[in-house]
């Protein structure tokens, strides 16, 4: 599955207004209300200038032009599994840059090192645990050195578009790689309202109904942990922000859903010390 691969690099003394960028100052409209978690701002990840994008989107899932923010709160952080946990997060599409302003952040304790972001085309392959990547595993019936193969072909993949050692795999679209297991049906669940933190939103007799719609969910962002521009999420985790293709198609990103997995049982969310 093609998708838009993310390069973070050091950001130049100057930069343009709604330059795509992680951390730092945000560019947005003069009167932004932020949106809070509990009271609390929430935090800015980063921000990808679509237009910048474009012609390395050959789905054309995207806009051609805007910009997308993506905020989180780094203090809370949440995983993604509560519905009461559900303006822990939020994409925020600007039509038209024109106006934009740069914005102090909110809270200067959770400011992430500003990093510029190249963009390049690249390929995805399903990952283990995904619904994709079950079903792959469920038909194509592999044998041990084929699995095995399968393994070693995904990490070569994934190891050709980095442009240095221990780069994160962050791209827009495409295929998830999942840590854990299936966000498709978590985001399904979770949006309508079921609790999966435990097996009771999985057990519940909603599930039956509501799980066809799992696979109109789609990746939007995959934001990885980074030794080059030291952000870390929990254990060597990733931060995943999906959206039905239908919200993504007519521009409603305030539906997006965001979901933290990581190897260990509790995340520490934010920029490495």
């Amino acid at each position: 599955m093609p998708a838009v691969g993310i390069s973070l690099e050091p950001m130049s003394r100057t930069r343009a207004l709604a330059v795509s960028k992680l951390g730092g100052r945000p560019d947005l409209p003069p009167n932004f209300a932020w949106p809070t978690n509990k009271g609390r701002p929430l935090d800015f990840l980063l921000q990808i200038n679509l237009a910048e994008a474009h012609e390395y989107e050959s789905t054309r899932l995207l806009p051609a032009s805007g910009l997308l923010t993506f905020l989180y709160d780094l203090n809370d952080q949440p995983w993604g599994y509560d519905p009461a946990d559900l303006d822990g997060f939020r994409v925020i599409y600007t039509p038209d840059v024109s106006e934009l302003r740069s914005h102090d952040i909110p809270d200067d304790q959770f400011a992430l090192s500003e990093c510029a972001i190249r963009f390049y085309a690249m390929q995805t392959l399903p990952h283990f645990g995904s619904r994709a990547g079950d079903s792959l595993m469920a038909t194509a019936q592999f044998s041990d050195e084929e699995l095995n193969s399968y393994f070693e072909l995904s990490a070569q993949i994934e190891d050709l578009y980095s442009i240095r050692e221990n780069a994160g795999n962050h791209h827009l679209l495409g295929h998830s790689s999942n840590i854990q297991g299936d966000m498709q049906l978590e985001a399904q669940l979770v949006t309508n309202g079921l609790y999966c933190g435990d097996p009771t939103g999985y057990e519940d007799p909603r599930r039956r109904t509501l799980e066809p719609g799992a696979d109109d969910w789609v990746l939007l962002l995959q934001l990885d942990s980074d030794d080059g521009v030291d952000i870390m999420w929990g254990d060597c985790g990733m931060l995943y922000y999906w959206i039905r293709k239908d919200d993504l198609v007519n521009q409603r990103f305030e539906n997006a859903w965001m979901t933290l997995q990581c190897c260990c049982p509790q995340p520490t969310v934010g920029k490495m010390v």
